[in-house]
């Protein structure tokens, strides 16, 4: 039981995200690199990435990197479904760039940290 509850604040963080996906739409954003927009998707996936990888006793460099791939592949995901599935929310690569680059950030910063 004691294990289990370890996946419960990821598992959270993961749902809110996924539910913040789906939501209702936001205008189109003007695309820039670096705007709050972006910022709060690398941070949202810098968190996932991070509550994953404290699910382990040791996140060795195998863990860290399988971890930051299916944060990323699951930012993926969720642009994919807004665009597929959402008339209001809108696929753009710029999001899958600052997910991707969050939960690479958080598992580069846990590996140096943790090890």
């Amino acid at each position: 039981m004691e294990r289990a509850v370890k996946y419960i604040p990821a598992l959270v963080w993961l749902i809110a995200i996924t539910m913040l996906s789906t939501g209702p739409g936001v205008p189109l954003p003007e695309v820039k690199l670096i705007t709050t927009d972006k910022l709060a998707h690398a941070a949202a996936y810098a968190v996932l990435c991070w509550l994953i990888l404290g699910i382990w006793e040791r996140a060795g460099l195998a863990k860290s990197l399988w971890t930051v791939l299916f944060c990323a592949g699951y930012g993926a995901l969720m642009e994919w479904v807004q665009g597929t599935f959402y008339p209001n929310r809108f696929f753009e690569y710029y999001d899958m760039l600052a997910n991707t680059v969050g939960a690479t950030l958080a598992g580069i910063v846990y590996f140096l940290v943790k090890k």
